[in-house]
């Protein structure tokens, strides 16, 4: 093994950050799942109410307007909050594991130790460790360190990538088929345009939402390709000699500070989405840590055969 990073993931303080990281990102889910509520299921619930009680329209027509209000003024500063810490949270495992400095320009302060220990602890209160052990893959330990933390935060990139295009998709592809259901029922009942202009207005938050939710995700997704490109030519140039060990290492926290900037001002992906994409994103990250492992020791063997 040429680094730690396989075996310092996995000692007691380091669970005790992801188990207080993964607690804290359930929180905000939750949190997500109650704008959801408000954002999508009340208006949704509304269109579909009014088609049968059109004197509804008006009660749903201002409750709309409530939720316009609530969710920027309250619901969204908490969710921010939440994503703020447990980013933080997450930025301290890397840099322990990954044996990067913490850059307090940055990042700011560490979240404090009691804060941690009590998210853990309600973790533990709920699941185990086997969704946590082996976060990164155990391939990036047999190679040399300035390798393997690029491996980690490249391998990093791409999951969070897909995950995020595979959500927009599903996000979009949903809307359009309740629009569709709410126009052909309006088309069924022979309704005149005002009535399904009317029909559809208690929508407006969640169309407003999911379009704002659609370009957000793709927006990061193709932030994140880019940085995926600039992580793999600094890995070939890494490789290969051009870059040495310590300015490799300087890049690497550059990549992390995208990294952290990313996770705390991306939007979390609605859970159903991340438990029916995780199998087939852990698959292709650790074939992918195979192939970069496998592309240093061909490199390394040519070099010695030399």
């Amino acid at each position: 093994m040429h680094n730690n990073i396989p075996v310092v993931q996995e000692e007691e303080a380091q669970l005790r950050l992801l188990r207080a990281r993964t607690q804290t990102y359930d929180d905000a889910t939750k949190l997500l799942l109650v704008q959801l509520g408000v954002t999508v299921a009340i208006p949704v619930v509304g269109s579909i109410a009014t088609l049968f009680q059109p004197d509804l329209r008006v009660y749903f027509a201002a409750l709309a307007l409530v939720v316009l209000l609530l969710d920027p003024l309250w619901i969204d500063r908490w969710y921010k909050r939440l994503l703020k810490r447990a980013a933080k949270i997450a930025e301290r495992f890397d840099t322990t594991v990954l044996e990067l400095p913490w850059n307090q320009f940055v990042v700011g302060d560490e979240v404090e130790t009691e804060d941690v220990h009590q998210a853990a602890k309600r973790y533990c209160g709920r699941h185990d460790d086997s969704q946590l052990v082996g976060w990164y893959p155990r391939d990036a330990g047999e190679a040399p360190l300035h390798l393997g933390r690029l491996i980690c935060q490249r391998t990093n990139l791409r999951y969070d990538s897909q995950l995020r295009r595979n959500y927009s998709t599903a996000l979009i592809a949903g809307v359009a088929v309740i629009a569709v259901l709410v126009f052909g029922v309006s088309l069924a009942r022979n309704d005149s345009l005002a009535q399904w202009v009317l029909t559809l207005t208690p929508m407006a938050p969640l169309l407003g939402w999911s379009v704002r939710e659609y370009f957000r995700q793709r927006d990061t997704a193709d932030q994140l390709e880019d940085l995926m490109k600039a992580a793999r030519k600094l890995w070939q140039d890494s490789l290969t000699g051009t870059v040495g060990a310590a300015e490799s290492g300087t890049k690497a926290r550059e990549f992390q500070d995208a990294i952290f900037a990313r996770r705390v001002s991306s939007a979390l992906i609605v859970p159903l989405v991340y438990k029916l994409s995780r199998p087939r994103l852990e698959d292709e990250m650790n074939e992918a840590a195979s192939d970069f492992l496998k592309r240093y020791r061909e490199h390394s063997g040519s070099r010695d055969a030399s």
